[in-house]
């Protein structure tokens, strides 16, 4: 009987060991450094160390010089497309054109160069429209491996959007691949865009000129203003990231200089005329807003975090900007960044400022 309860004993201390190791390794081999186990907004829990992980990583990644890279499906050295329909127009694609493909036996390759070893944003361009597939598929080759994430590209469109945070080795060796996926819907391949760093902006891009076509109808969104309206606050809240984290009030919110969650809101949203009070609560339990669902959140729309639990009040506010990412003032990185909402905790709801269509 002893023998037997030794046994046992053993056989589940190796169970924990291969449990604790599975998990080790999970930690080890994720590409972004934002997927650890604290809130990323306003109320992190994070340990001291953590804390100074984080700092470090912000701190080497500004000693790099800027980097960044684009590739269309023009690029004909960095972008092969066998078997998929070229010759797809659209005033909200990159550079007015793009393939596309239902189902295919090749993906889409775009190559790309990272001058040294790090951290890199990925970003990548469609245009929204109603018959793209709602899951297409992305293939990105990292240092630990090929990872595959799946994008909407019925709907946050015409502008840069965010895919990942990656760990990759310099080289000029990197691939992205597009694939066609199960036929359900056709698959944009238009435009990618690698940026050095996990705080970094995409690179800038140019609006689609008045009377090129916008709102002809072939967009899924109901008017030509609403993307542009969208797709301008994203883009103006993109040029905040980066300033350092600094709470207010009781001190003044600076633009550039030093914001917190509401800070930022609150400057982005005064840039298009619209005035917002200082503090999360307010901003969700103010006037002149809409409740949106998370099913349906649009890029611009407020998102809330009651980061200390259902029961205690907001905490964190930050601006959804597409693809599950939200533009914030994160007291986790000490700065505004874009990373994705599931890696705040207690996400409490979403509201439309009235402006927005």
């Amino acid at each position: 009987m002893r023998r037997l309860g030794l046994i046992i004993a053993v056989a589940v201390m190796a169970t924990l060991l291969v449990s604790i190791a599975s998990v080790t390794a999970g930690a080890q081999t994720t590409d972004s450094p934002s997927q650890l186990s604290v809130s990323q907004g306003t109320v992190t829990g994070a340990n001291p160390s953590e804390r100074r992980a984080a700092a470090r990583d912000m701190a080497e990644e500004e000693k790099l010089p800027n980097y960044s890279q684009v590739v269309d499906n023009t690029h004909s050295s960095r972008f092969d497309a066998p078997g998929w329909k070229g010759g797809g127009s659209d005033v909200w694609a990159h550079g007015g054109n793009y393939v596309s493909a239902r189902a295919s036996t090749s993906d889409v390759r775009f190559k790309l160069r990272t001058p040294t070893d790090g951290d890199y944003a990925l970003y990548a361009w469609w245009p929204a429209r109603k018959g793209n597939s709602s899951a297409a598929r992305f293939g990105v080759e990292t240092a630990m491996g090929t990872k595959w994430i799946e994008a909407n590209q019925t709907r946050d469109g015409g502008m840069w959007v965010k895919l990942g945070i990656y760990e990759m080795k310099a080289g000029d060796r990197h691939v992205v691949r597009v694939s066609p996926g199960d036929g359900s819907g056709e698959v944009i391949a238009d435009a990618v865009a690698l940026v050095r760093g996990a705080a970094s902006p995409p690179p800038d891009d140019l609006a689609p000129a008045e009377g090129s076509g916008a709102g002809s109808g072939k967009n899924v969104y109901g008017a030509s203003n609403t993307n542009s309206e969208r797709r301008d606050i994203v883009r103006y809240g993109r040029t905040h990231i980066s300033t350092p984290y600094y709470h207010s009030p009781p001190d003044a919110c600076w633009a550039y200089e030093k914001e917190d969650c509401s800070c930022f809101t609150k400057l982005v949203y005064s840039h298009f005329g619209t005035e917002l009070p200082d503090q999360p609560k307010e901003q969700y339990w103010g006037g002149n807003r809409k409740w949106i669902a998370e099913a349906d959140l649009k890029r611009g729309d407020l998102v809330f975090f009651k980061e200390n639990g259902p029961y205690n009040g907001i905490t964190h506010v930050a601006m959804y900007s597409g693809n599950g990412y939200v533009l914030h003032a994160s007291s986790y990185y000490g700065k505004v960044v874009e990373s994705e909402m599931k890696y705040i905790e207690g996400y409490s709801g979403a509201r439309r400022v009235r402006h927005m269509p």
